[in-house]
């Protein structure tokens, strides 16, 4: 496919070659330049995990290796609970 590049307009890679690329929204690229060409190419996104996740990670390694078990219930409430905030007791919110 060719396309013409114009005056004000920015540079826009047609729909149809992203399709063919399996480029889709959100997806990170990589874009090189030279000598009258650019290379455009995705760059694989692994997940990474947070803070909390790697801690939980390791506490279930850890209880692996001593024979321990967890179920996914419980390592899922393990995650969760860092994630939850108390709210002080007192006077519960109320809609009017």
């Amino acid at each position: 496919m060719t396309v013409t590049v114009k005056g004000k307009t920015p540079l826009i890679v047609p729909p149809a070659i992203q399709r063919l690329a399996g480029i889709k929204t959100g997806d990170r690229l990589e874009v090189q330049a030279s000598a009258r060409k650019i290379t455009i190419t995705a760059i694989d996104q692994t997940y990474k995990p947070t803070k909390a996740e790697w801690a939980a990670i390791r506490r279930g390694e850890a209880a692996l290796a001593r024979g321990e078990s967890a179920s996914l219930a419980e390592f899922v409430n393990d995650l969760d609970s860092h994630r939850r905030k108390a709210r002080p007791k007192g006077r519960s919110r109320v809609s009017r």
